[in-house]
């Protein structure tokens, strides 16, 4: 029979105590999956510039936990980051449709056809210019990104509220105010566990989605079935075979014009008040929605 030494016996005593230190410490060494280590991880990529590797962390963090609306909105972030996509753009194509641009200086020919062949109404108006919505510098790469503009639109729609998407055409905006219901649109965006930073991060991630989607669709989708006029007064003017056909296909591109409208001044709130340049973006994308809005909306039956 084998004998232990009481110095061998302590030994192995002490080593018995000390394995469930040890193991713990190993357990911590190891490096863990769940969805908030990812988060942070994927931040720590973002920040060293790895966007792709940030991207591929929130898509985990994602994966673990769907109903976490930070990473919704953090991956909606970087999505439009690694596209290159910011709330510029959505001020960029606003201003593309209310200002005259370059090479479009000469009137309509009177008698130009529409796209599909009979003869438009405002190419009898001397001082309408018809224009392309796909001639916006820097259109083509915007529209190779439409993938990922929806993309962001699916992970914001579990975020965005409802009240939002209310906003009435006909009397939506009164003195160049909108009229929706903004505290509780604001109190379900907190509900998630945003912060006021947060929820305006997520707002301009949505207003430039939807802005985009809809320009993608009317220039697109509807394009061949149109032709586009910048009228003396301010307006556009569209014209098209069967008019009343085009406005029922566009409108929810018409509500996602009015969700652009909503999700800027909800910012603007949250961020107890925003700059001036938000507001100047704001303006701008309300001119743009009445414009088109007045040709390819709902008819109205009281001014707005």
């Amino acid at each position: 029979m084998t004998r232990i030494s009481p110095r061998a016996l302590f030994a192995l005593l002490a080593l018995l105590i000390a394995t469930p230190t040890l193991l713990t410490a190993c357990d911590q060494a190891t490096p863990s999956n769940d969805a908030d280590t990812l988060l942070t991880d994927a931040r720590i990529a973002r920040q060293g510039g790895d966007i792709d590797t940030a991207i591929d962390l929130f898509e985990d963090a994602l994966a673990l936990d769907p109903t976490s609306a930070i990473v919704r909105v953090e991956l909606s972030s970087a999505y439009f980051e690694r596209a290159d996509i910011d709330l510029f753009d959505l001020d960029r194509v606003a201003l593309f449709l209310l200002e005259q641009q370059p090479g479009e200086a000469a009137p309509a020919s009177p008698s130009a056809p529409n796209a599909v062949g009979a003869t438009c109404t405002y190419a009898t108006d001397p001082t309408a210019t018809a224009f392309d919505p796909r001639a916006m510098d820097g259109y083509p790469e915007l529209v190779a990104d439409r993938a990922t503009v929806q993309q962001v639109l699916a992970l914001l729609s579990f975020i965005i509220p409802d009240e939002l998407r209310a906003l009435s055409l006909c009397s939506g905006i009164a003195d160049g105010e909108l009229i929706y219901e903004h505290e509780s649109a604001l109190a379900s965006m907190r509900a998630f566990g945003l912060s006021d930073a947060q929820i305006a991060s997520a707002l301009a991630i949505n207003a430039v989605a939807r802005l985009l989607n809809a320009y993608f669709f009317l220039a697109e989708d509807i394009a061949p079935q149109t032709q586009w006029y910048r009228l003396a007064d301010g307006d556009i003017g569209v014209c098209a075979d069967d008019l009343d056909a085009i406005r029922a296909q566009s409108e929810d591109a018409i509500n996602d014009l009015g969700e652009v409208l909503t999700s800027l001044d909800l910012r603007g709130r949250a961020l107890g008040g925003g700059s001036t340049q938000t507001r100047d973006i704001l303006d701008h994308a309300i001119e743009a929605y009445e414009a088109i809005a007045d040709h390819l909306g709902p008819y109205c039956s009281t001014p707005q």
